[in-house]
């Protein structure tokens, strides 16, 4: 059944026109279908009441959890190639909470203050779209573009940047994540596809960053930052 994110005036359902517009011509809905709703966290069974207007009205409320019992924040470079956007897409279906997209030192990709709102745009349009997808309950948050030195004042109650150079050799991940108790939040930083520079890991050091290994393997940017959502995904939703 398909999901979608909207308000609630009552029983009454509020969609945004371009959900509007998928349910009218790409799903072709008719009176009497059905659909889940999400409304700030909670999670509703609606009908479709019209269609000319479109009118949906809630049947009942549904219990069923798709966050994870912590808060993952995923921070990611931007990435050439679109790559940036599958971190956003794929992150979400694993549970990532938040999204924080910075430039580095060596970051490929430079962008003035309008290309910056223009891509926040972009990612939070696909935050949604998967969010719907993959049935959360919330739709993660994307912050806006920042430099690294703003990346790392992001609150967090647990920081962790992958950084090969500084990290213990053993692989502690797992052991780490676990410390992470239930209603915590944890950021997770991945640098571009260059790494991250010396005076980049200097800094987030001095930040109280905790430097961690990803193992044995050099890992692509973007597919660091999903095998930390992974992990981090597969420990929470074991306990």
């Amino acid at each position: 059944m398909e999901r979608f994110f909207a308000t609630r005036n009552g029983n009454d359902v509020h969609l945004t026109k371009e959900d509007e517009h998928h349910l009218l011509h790409v799903l072709r809905v008719r009176e009497g279908d059905e659909v889940e709703i999400v409304d700030e966290g909670d999670l509703f069974l609606a009908r479709v009441v019209s269609l000319s207007p479109l009118s949906l009205t809630i049947v009942r409320p549904l219990t069923r959890d798709g966050e994870l019992p912590a808060s993952l924040i995923l921070a990611f470079s931007l990435l050439k190639g679109g790559h940036d956007e599958w971190v956003l897409m794929k992150g979400t279906e694993l549970g990532a909470s938040a999204f924080v997209p910075f430039c580095s030192s060596r970051s490929i990709i430079r962008l003035d203050e309008k290309e910056k709102a223009k891509r926040l745009l972009r990612f939070q349009k696909i935050v949604s779209g998967a969010a719907s997808q993959s049935k959360r309950l919330k739709v993660p948050t994307v912050s806006p573009i920042l430099s690294f030195a703003e990346a790392l004042s992001y609150p967090a109650d647990h920081r962790f940047f992958a950084y090969e150079n500084l990290a213990d050799d053993a692989f502690l991940l797992p052991q780490q994540f676990r410390e992470i108790k239930a209603g915590e939040s944890a950021i997770c930083m991945v640098g571009p596809e260059g790494g991250f520079s010396p005076e980049e890991a200097k800094m987030a050091l001095e930040s109280h960053w905790t430097p961690i290994s990803l193992g044995r393997r050099i890992l692509r940017a973007e597919t660091a930052s999903l095998y930390l959502a992974s992990i981090f995904a597969f420990l929470e939703e074991r306990e």
